[in-house]
């Protein structure tokens, strides 16, 4: 497939469409390895399609999917007003392991960028890094523009810890 031809496109993403999530995050090994000491699980894709942080509702998360023609290539999970009522805070955003360094992942966030200005009283983008995968993560946030907040919490999948980034809500994205 000749991939200057090829469609782009960001979409709502649903329950129905977990196998492509599941699919997406096995293309990704080293992020589970680093985050979690294994593979993704089996349910992996409904965990995150679910998941839900501690006081926030289900109606506060938007899960999106990056589509190159009919694959998904990039995922990002949302939570909007949390943890305060003027922050979205981004619990995921993953890029197909085969797709990285493409700039699809600052595509796609620029596209969570485009979809929080629908939300006024947002002005803070909100990301964790658990410590296991700061080495890789930090260069790609920081290009971004965001920085650590010095606020850090124990992760929820064993014993690593996570520290808050943030940045404010602006879009770079020319319309």
């Amino acid at each position: 497939m000749d991939k200057r031809s090829s469609q782009l496109q960001v979409t709502r993403f649903s329950i129905e469409q977990a196998a492509c999530l599941q699919r997406l995050m096995e293309s990704n090994p080293g992020y589970s390895q680093r985050v979690t000491s294994a593979v993704p699980a089996a349910d992996a894709a409904i965990e995150a399609l679910t998941a839900l942080p501690p006081t926030a509702r289900a109606e506060q998360k938007i899960d999106l999917g990056l589509w190159l023609d009919a694959e998904l290539v990039g995922f990002a999970d949302l939570i909007v007003g949390w943890p305060r009522t003027d922050t979205v805070h981004i619990g995921l955003l993953m890029i197909d392991g085969a797709r990285q360094a493409e700039g699809l992942g600052k595509q796609l966030h620029e596209e969570v960028l485009a979809l929080v200005q629908d939300y006024p009283s947002i002005t803070t983008c909100r990301i964790t890094i658990v410590d296991t995968n700061a080495a890789e993560a930090e260069p790609f946030w920081t290009s971004l523009g965001y920085r650590p907040t010095g606020e850090a919490s124990n992760h929820a999948a064993g014993d690593q810890k996570s520290c808050a980034w943030t940045r404010p809500v602006t879009s770079t994205r020319k319309e």
